[in-house]
């Protein structure tokens, strides 16, 4: 494990794209002269490591290393391009492939007593952008306990990149640069911590990646694509997603912002159902997005003191207006049932009655795309909001 940025160097080749070299491993990474584990200022012993799987892919001369995260005793996430030459290649041979237990010091552990039974991949790019490279692995039998509790939800990662929280990553990729002719490589899982990368906030939101930023002297290499990268919260121990690639010092010679790049594996729900239904597990669910309000749009001297909405879509809100004390105003919740809204549905109604200082508080009920809408007795509209998915 040492340096990686994203500048986002294709997976294939050095055309300037937006995705990270590979850190796939050949046969000389990994049977290079053991060392005292050192991924630069990397550590190994994290009470983590047994989310950690080394494998490799091949046969022959033609055998690779990588690292996946053992997601569930079954099951191992990785990088797609550990299981393929190409986008267009087909996934290698499951019967090539041979795992390790998780977190095993691979030079007094052989692999384990399994088989790959199937690989489930989504490697693809749009327009040069690299939107996924992820590979779900599925064993005849379970290898070992995992202390990852569950995926990291699409909305926990978005929170994260915007918050440029830290991530713990682990696995087996070389301890000296790439350059480096001896090739040296960790024999046990190594860690670091990394913080979220938000210069690439919004197309990875919205492609469902992920970018972590280096700092030049600890960072991921060759043999750590696939690897995973973890975060803990309220006790839970969240897999974000594998390890695609990176580039830059020290892993790569180049004077360039280290970045790692990853694709979030909760956005990959499908592939991920797919490989649960294989060794017999229930299907994972998406849970409810989160909520927000629109700007309120006011009118005829109205003023907004409070909005609010919960996730399960309690609206509370406190406006004034200019009408006397008692006078009736309505609150109405509804869905537009055309583009331009000119014929709609009620799904809930209800009459006040003004306060002193024309003041009105109410909650309502409301939905993703309805609008929360205040009336006065004309039906003027004097205020209204559109509630948003986050």
């Amino acid at each position: 494990m040492i340096a990686s940025v994203h500048f986002r160097i294709s997976t294939i080749g050095c055309v300037m794209s937006l995705a990270a070299a590979p850190l796939l491993a050949p046969p000389s990474a990994a049977t290079g002269p053991v060392v005292t584990p050192k991924v630069i200022n990397g550590q190994s012993g994290h009470p983590w490591s047994g989310a950690s799987v080394y494998f490799e892919a091949g046969e022959g001369d033609e055998t690779s290393t990588c690292t996946g995260g053992l997601w569930k005793p079954q099951i191992i996430v990785t990088a797609a391009h550990c299981v393929m030459d190409t986008r267009q290649s087909p996934t290698i041979d499951p019967a090539l492939v041979t795992v390790w237990p998780p977190g095993a010091n691979i030079d007094s552990v052989g692999p384990a007593d399994v088989q790959v039974t199937s690989i489930l991949v989504d490697w693809s790019e749009d327009d040069g952008l690299e939107t996924s490279d992820i590979a779900f692995l599925t064993l005849s039998a379970p290898i070992g306990s995992t202390p990852i509790s569950r995926l990291a939800s699409e909305q926990e990662v978005a929170d994260v990149i915007r918050s440029e929280g830290m991530l713990t990553y682990i696995g087996y990729g070389l301890t000296v640069p790439r350059n480096d002719p001896s090739g040296a490589s960790s024999s046990v899982p190594l860690w670091l911590t990394q913080p979220m990368d938000n210069e690439f906030e919004a197309i990875d939101i919205k492609t469902g990646n992920f970018t972590t930023l280096g700092d030049g002297i600890s960072s991921t290499c060759a043999g750590d694509s696939g690897g995973p990268y973890l975060y803990e919260v309220s006790g839970e121990i969240l897999l974000v997603g594998p390890l695609s690639g990176s580039s830059a010092r020290p892993c790569w010679d180049q004077d360039v912002i280290q970045q790692n790049s990853g694709t979030t594996t909760a956005a990959h729900l499908s592939l991920a159902n797919q490989a649960l239904a294989t060794v017999g597990l229930p299907p994972e669910t998406s849970p409810a997005p989160r909520l927000e309000l629109s700007r309120a749009d006011r009118y005829l001297g109205t003023k907004v003191s409070k909005a609010t909405i919960t996730d399960q879509g309690l609206v509370s809100a406190t406006v004034r207006t200019r009408l006397k004390k008692g006078s009736p105003i309505w609150v109405d919740v509804y869905s537009c049932d055309t583009s331009d809204c000119d014929a709609s549905t009620s799904t809930f109604r209800k009459k006040y009655r003004v306060k002193k200082r024309g003041r009105l508080t109410f909650t309502a009920p409301a939905t993703a795309g309805q609008y929360v809408s205040v009336w006065n007795k004309e039906a003027d509209l004097l205020v209204v909001w559109q509630v948003l998915e986050q």
